[in-house]
């Protein structure tokens, strides 16, 4: 659930005065992980089931022409059973704050560059218990990104390639600092000529480098990666109003669960003022 899949229009800058907000909701249950050399096989402990449901507020403004701000703010409700024990932990996750800059208008404004500037702030303490499932990390994180997108105009079609780097910092309450990650998306999709309907197919990932405890530098088995690819349908039931529904199934990974997500979102466009 790292990165949470964008609204059609939300390459292209906003505009002053012009805002979006979308809520998504993803499901995801799997009784399997991908180990740390890739292989996708059942838990350690072979009776696991891993249950995540998870609710995502995003919200953008334009301040001006080529500046937007966006907000995240996820909410968990996580259960990890075995024949041990039933874990259940439920509140809102680690926070992330962006600033995004456009530095070109490329092809008339059908092909724009931006950079992004994101913090995650964490808003909950990682717990020490490893019976407790966390809903955040305990650190900060800082995301740089260099985002562009194509339109395809006069067909009705956008590309859009995000690419990213991830600094994680130290978390004092465990010693550990995560290993920094790089981070893309790519995206193809339209609208159909019929009405409403659209799609879109989305590859992302998340690949990261070993981390540190206590300031001792760990191996390789500790890096974490996942790569996603996410067919969606789309439907716009008016200019300003959109449904999307994904599944997002992993291709392969290290450190992480395997098992598809279901996604579905709703996303809303409009002025604030201007």
């Amino acid at each position: 659930m790292l990165v949470v899949v964008e609204p059609v229009s939300a390459q292209w800058p906003l505009g002053e005065g012009q805002f979006w907000g979308k809520l998504s909701w993803f499901h995801h249950e799997t009784t399997e992980q991908f180990r740390s050399n890739g292989d996708k096989l059942p838990f350690i402990n072979s009776s696991a089931e891993s249950l995540s449901d998870a609710l995502f507020l995003d919200a953008a403004v334009g301040l001006t022409s080529r500046l937007d701000v966006w907000l995240q703010v996820p909410y968990f409700d996580l259960h990890f059973n075995d024949d041990a024990d039933q874990r259940h932990s439920s509140g809102v996750g680690d926070v992330r704050l962006s600033a995004r800059y456009n530095i070109a208008q490329l092809k008339g404004g059908g092909f724009p560059v931006s950079v992004r500037v994101t913090t995650k702030f964490p808003v909950v303490d990682f717990p020490i218990d490893a019976e407790i499932i966390p809903v955040g990390e305990g650190q900060f994180d800082y995301e740089f990104w260099l985002e562009s997108g194509l339109s395809l105009y006069p067909l009705p079609a956008y590309t859009v390639l995000w690419l990213g780097y991830r600094y994680r910092t130290l978390n004092e309450e465990t010693t550990r600092r995560p290993g920094n990650e790089f981070t893309f998306l790519a995206e193809i999709g339209g609208t159909s000529l019929l009405g409403g309907a659209g799609g879109k197919l989305v590859l992302d990932g998340v690949f990261g480098q070993p981390g540190e405890i206590q300031k001792i530098q760990l191996g390789p088995d500790d890096r974490r990666q996942i790569l996603y690819v996410a067919p969606t349908m789309l439907y716009s039931f008016a200019d300003s109003t959109l449904l999307e529904v994904a599944v997002r199934i992993p291709l392969l990974g290290n450190n992480y669960p395997a098992g598809a997500l279901l996604s579905v979102g709703l996303f809303h466009s409009g002025s604030l003022w201007n």
